[in-house]
């Protein structure tokens, strides 16, 4: 599991990214995300190979810190 944060004088966001396998064989992408304290917004995206889904988390991932986002230890 991936935790990434925003935190500044205008916003304090929080993104999370999972991959997990589903039980139909296929492998699930999760992202959840919005302002620290909330439970955010939740979207899941469905992927026939890991290979397949973890591109798309880094993708993302890349994106976020490119903004802005830093990971988030403990």
């Amino acid at each position: 599991m991936i935790h990434l944060k925003l935190s500044d004088e205008k916003s304090h966001k929080f993104y999370t990214l999972l991959i997990q396998k589903d039980l139909f064989g296929k492998w699930s992408l999760l992202r959840q995300w919005g302002k620290i304290g909330t439970n955010g917004q939740v979207q899941i995206d469905t992927f026939d190979s890991y290979e397949e889904a973890r591109a798309v988390q880094e993708k993302l991932v890349k994106e976020k810190r490119r903004k802005g986002y830093r990971g988030v230890t403990g």
